[in-house]
């Protein structure tokens, strides 16, 4: 073999060997601006931090990630599930971590997929104690300098933990961020998954009063092939074309899934899938 196929060949490997390592153990901050319809001016430029999918990985409580989040000043901060792999606990891996992030705003949680196939009594006890607030299938109304929004959170809606219903307020006036692990409702089989047309229905309606849904549970694909994409995500969809990873317009409001902080599967490890903390403001239309 000539030697530039060699050397070609080489070089190839350690640049994927050297992307894989960089994607999966630094964690990029995504900064991301959401227009929401109807939101009072003294929201405007309210700040949320979203981390998701932990899957037990450990951070330094006094790390460079707690120190760039520390910078964001956020008004807010939300977990959206899989604080474990397979071990309960694996929570303990995370708790000073997350008590850091106690310090640095109120910080709202709901539960994961790996959560439940866990101990997840066990994990939610955990992070109470740590000074986490759950948001299992109920609301919270905040309040921002004299203006109020809704922040709700279900079940895990992956292994049918969920209760949307039950999340929302029976009015819902003003503004609504939904705290959900996955985005099971607005993937494509969604319909199929959960019951048919009228229980998708039924969802779809109360979808509708939510202005944001933040996700996360699908790493973002994970893995990604160059010009093709996803390979596949946690809700096993293979190469799917959306509701992969970012910020898009679902019904009269929006969706933002993460790629999370941790990774999982036979071979944990991310490629073109970078570990992201969501950094997510609000902004007026007025």
């Amino acid at each position: 073999m000539k030697k530039w196929i060699i050397r070609t060949v080489v070089l190839l490997f350690v640049v994927i060997i050297t992307w894989t390592l960089i994607d999966s153990f630094v964690v990029q901050l995504e900064h991301v601006d959401v227009v929401v319809a109807d939101l009072p001016q003294a929201l405007d430029g309210y700040r949320i931090v979203q981390i998701s999918d932990f899957h037990g990985r450990k951070f330094a409580a006094d790390g460079r990630l707690i120190r760039q989040i520390a910078d964001v000043e956020a008004d807010l901060i939300v977990l959206t599930g899989d604080y474990v792999h397979s071990k309960a606990r694996e929570v303990d891996n995370i708790l000073p971590f997350i008590a850091k992030l106690v310090e640095l705003a109120p910080v709202y949680a709901v539960s994961g997929n790996h959560d439940h196939w866990s101990d997840w009594p066990l994990i939610a006890n955990q992070l109470e104690l740590t000074g986490v607030s759950l948001l299992e299938n109920r609301y919270v109304r905040l309040r921002h300098e004299g203006r109020t929004f809704i922040l709700a959170g279900v079940g895990d809606p992956y292994t049918g933990h969920d209760d949307l219903q039950a999340a929302l307020p029976a009015i819902v006036t003003g503004p609504v961020v939904l705290l959900a692990h996955a985005p099971t409702w607005f993937e494509p089989q969604y319909q199929d998954r959960y019951g048919g047309l009228p229980v998708y229905a039924a969802q779809q309606q109360l979808l509708r009063h939510i202005s944001l849904t933040l996700a996360g549970h699908t790493h973002g694909g994970q893995i990604k092939l160059p010009f093709i994409g996803a390979v596949t995500t946690a809700s096993g969809r293979l190469f799917p074309d959306s509701h992969v990873e970012g910020l898009s317009q679902e019904e009269t409001g929006w969706l933002y899934i993460s790629r999370g902080i941790g990774q999982g599967g036979i071979l944990p490890l991310r490629f073109m899938s970078r570990a992201e903390v969501s950094v997510l403001t609000l902004k007026s239309t007025n």
